[in-house]
């Protein structure tokens, strides 16, 4: 049995508020991403087969457990926030921290993706301590 990768997407779909028409090479990258991030922490082996590549259609090679699938899609949501407040970090530097300040929905919006992506690495952090705990039968 495998996992599907649309699995991986729609759980990262739901972590979201945004319209991914059109990212799915974005989207895509993500998952790559996310599994040099999580693969010393999982059970299964993260190796995927792509049976449409145009369409990033494919399935991981084993069955992964839902606990290696949220750990994934909060990576890939932690990455995608990343990349947003890159592109924020170098606005701030090409108009200058001043002006940039001054326009109040860019430093909102950056301090909010900061925000969030200092939450998800809490989550990320608290689901990998899940992992490592021992279970006695």
């Amino acid at each position: 049995m495998s996992t599907d990768l649309q699995t991986l997407y729609d759980r990262f779909f739901s972590k979201t508020d945004e319209d991914f028409t059109g990212k799915e090479g974005q989207v895509f990258a993500l998952v790559d991403s996310a599994i040099s991030k999580s693969y010393k922490n999982t059970v299964h082996n993260l190796n995927y087969t792509l049976i449409n590549p145009e369409e990033y259609e494919g399935y991981f090679d084993e069955d992964l457990d839902k606990d290696e699938i949220e750990l994934l899609a909060l990576w890939m949501v932690y990455e995608w926030n990343r990349k947003k407040q890159q592109k924020l970090i170098s606005q701030r530097r090409l108009i200058g921290t001043k002006d940039f300040n001054r326009l109040g929905n860019l430093k909102d919006e950056l301090k909010s993706i900061n925000e969030t992506m200092e939450l998800t690495l809490n989550d990320i952090k608290d689901l990998k301590n899940e992992f490592n705990t021992y279970k006695y039968s």
